[in-house]
């Protein structure tokens, strides 16, 4: 028998008995091997040992696995993985699970719960120019291509000359039914179409804090201490609300049309009773230490109104009968003694989910918190509470969702931040001129469609549709609308 022969024969023996070892036994026999070995063998394993230990794991594990391992990795080291090779480009490529997690977590909305492409939404299919198989990878990559677009000024355009009054001071800029809703010094409110800024109605009213409308009614706070309602059709005025010693910078409506509520820089907040003929004062409520500069209607519970007051030291929630008897009443109180509330926001998709900034002077920090309201327990429960990641920004907050919420500073009154609530960071921020005033009840700015604010749903965003509103130069609106590549997914993204 050859040498050759002997030496394969002998390698398969050991080779079987080497396979039956434990694992402990298996490292004794190749510290062995090693130690018994020269130079040469040294040098050979050294440059095949990288080989041996670098394996190819993901092109071998089963998607399921490979996915579970891939989901640590964030996006953009994705993207860094997809060069690594073929296989892997493919691998990575191919997991809708994977990028369709990672597009949701950016802020993306997407239609169901499955990897099916064909059961997507038809406006959500609308712009896929690519390959389907790849469709949620294009889509994560557009969201981040529209938030980064936010900072840059891609995702937004402003108009900055969408509104102009001449030399007249406006005070209040709404969205409201669709349209721009603005009141001015020359004593009108207006109503202007978006986004062309044509002018559909004006009212002659008096000076204008703020504002709120339905369908068929206007209605003013005013700076000499009254509020006023009006018809929208006619111009015509329908009651006055007397009453306040001070300038009224809070008000709203029931949907029903039946109980108008307004807050004073007197402290005070009155519930009053609509009817045709007068307005009729059902109660004052003396509750607050401050200016009451936000008040809002909850829905009404069992028959009974409620409805909550605020002023930067509290929130006061309350339910009274009709005739204005009290018959619970609880409150939201700062969460440190030396901090104010500056501002609120109430869910779109929930009316008794509250948004709220706080300011603390001493730490000059900013805190954003979420409560909900139980109206059946009469309590509100805080849901979070964390700070906003930007160092001594007195944080004013225009709008809030289950993904976003919008904030500006109130001491310099110029650009948006846009705060990822879940992941507690700022992802973008939209410059803007300066505005004119940021009034304590935020009057001058606005935002207009808040949907995104739940997610970003291309499907439904095009270039008509407005983002925000602000009076700057103290005579002049500016509207941002999103920008058309917003709403166009391609590959290029």
């Amino acid at each position: 028998m050859s040498s050759q022969a002997l030496s394969q024969d002998w390698l398969n023996t050991f080779i079987s008995s080497y396979s039956l070892l434990t694992d402990e036994d298996k490292n004794f026999v190749l510290d062995s091997i090693i130690a018994a070995s020269g130079p040469n063998q040294l040098f050979m394993l050294s440059t095949k040992l990288k080989d041996f230990v670098f394996r190819d794991f993901i092109s071998f594990l089963p998607p399921e696995i490979a996915f579970q391992i891939l989901q640590y990795i964030d996006g953009k080291q994705l993207l860094v993985c997809c060069q690594v090779c073929k296989s892997w480009n493919e691998r990575i490529n191919n997991s809708q699970k994977l990028w369709r997690s990672l597009a949701e977590n950016e802020g993306a909305v997407v239609a169901d719960k499955t990897n099916d492409f064909e059961t997507l939404s038809k406006p959500e299919k609308r712009n896929y120019t690519f390959d389907r198989s790849q469709c949620y990878k294009i889509l994560y990559m557009h969201t981040l291509s529209v938030l980064k677009g936010l900072s840059t000024g891609h995702s937004i355009r402003i108009n900055e000359n969408y509104i102009e009054k001449g030399s007249w001071r406006i005070t209040s800029v709404k969205y409201l039914f669709g349209n721009i809703v603005t009141g001015c010094d020359d004593h009108t409110v207006q109503v202007w179409s978006v986004p062309d800024g044509l002018s559909l109605i004006m009212v002659s009213t008096h000076s204008v804090s703020c504002l709120t409308m339905t369908d068929t009614h206007l209605f003013t706070a005013s700076f000499n201490a009254n509020a006023e309602s009006w018809d929208l059709a006619t111009g015509y005025h329908c009651q006055t609300f007397c009453g306040h010693t001070s300038a009224v910078i809070a008000i709203d409506v029931t949907p029903d049309k039946c109980y108008l509520l307004t807050g004073s820089v007197d402290k005070t907040a009155k519930l009053w009773h609509l009817n045709n003929d007068s307005s009729l004062l059902v109660k004052t409520f003396n509750l607050h230490a401050d200016w009451v500069f936000h008040v809002k209607f909850l829905p009404n519970f069992n028959d009974d109104l409620h409805f909550l007051t605020c002023d930067s030291l509290l929130v006061n929630i309350q339910l009274v009968t009709v005739n204005g008897d009290i018959k619970a009443s609880y409150h939201i109180h700062l969460f440190e003694t030396c901090s104010r509330f500056t501002s609120f926001y109430h869910s779109k998709h929930d009316p008794y989910q509250l948004y709220i900034c706080q300011w603390t002077e001493e730490k000059k920090s900013s805190h954003l918190s979420c409560y909900k309201i139980r109206p059946k327990l009469n309590v509100a429960e805080k849901d979070f509470h964390f700070q906003i990641p930007l160092s001594s920004l007195k944080a004013y907050l225009l709008g809030a969702g289950q993904k976003f919420a919008v904030i500006m500073c109130s001491i310099s009154r110029k650009d948006f931040h846009v705060v990822d609530i879940i992941r507690r960071s700022v992802v973008a921020t939209i410059t803007t001129p300066d505005f004119c005033m940021l009034t304590r009840n935020g009057s001058s700015v606005t935002l207009c469609n808040t949907s995104w604010l739940d997610g970003l749903n291309f499907g439904e965003i095009n270039e008509q549709t407005p983002v925000f509103a602000a009076s700057v130069g103290r005579n002049t609106v500016i509207l941002g609308t999103w920008t058309k590549c917003v709403g166009s997914l391609t590959e290029k993204d």
